[in-house]
């Protein structure tokens, strides 16, 4: 099977934003995502234990193009960053693809 180079983008940000996010990644070319919760965490926004809803943290992992990742960093950036506590980061992945 070949090998090809792709972006692994990784969200880990609110979980209200989960529906928001949806809607984002698809309308950016995406076409699928993995959404995990996240137990807790500690960062510059301070801790998230998720005990209430409202503190739950989530980590959307995608595997896309290099356009598309820039697209979604874009409108990321654009619309979320400056009102929620959000981390985005990419890798270059090599992918197996029949």
């Amino acid at each position: 099977m070949p090998v090809v180079k792709a972006i692994l983008v990784t969200i880990i940000t609110e979980s209200v934003l989960v529906p928001s996010l949806k809607e984002l990644v698809l309308q950016a070319g995406a076409t699928g995502y993995t959404i995990e919760s996240v137990a807790e965490g500690f960062g510059t926004h301070g801790c998230r234990a998720g005990q209430f809803e409202s503190d739950q943290t989530t980590k959307m992992l995608l595997v896309v193009s290099q356009a598309i990742a820039h697209k979604i960093f874009e409108a990321i950036e654009q619309s979320l960053e400056p009102h929620y506590a959000i981390t985005t980061f990419r890798h270059e992945v090599d992918v197996i693809r029949p």
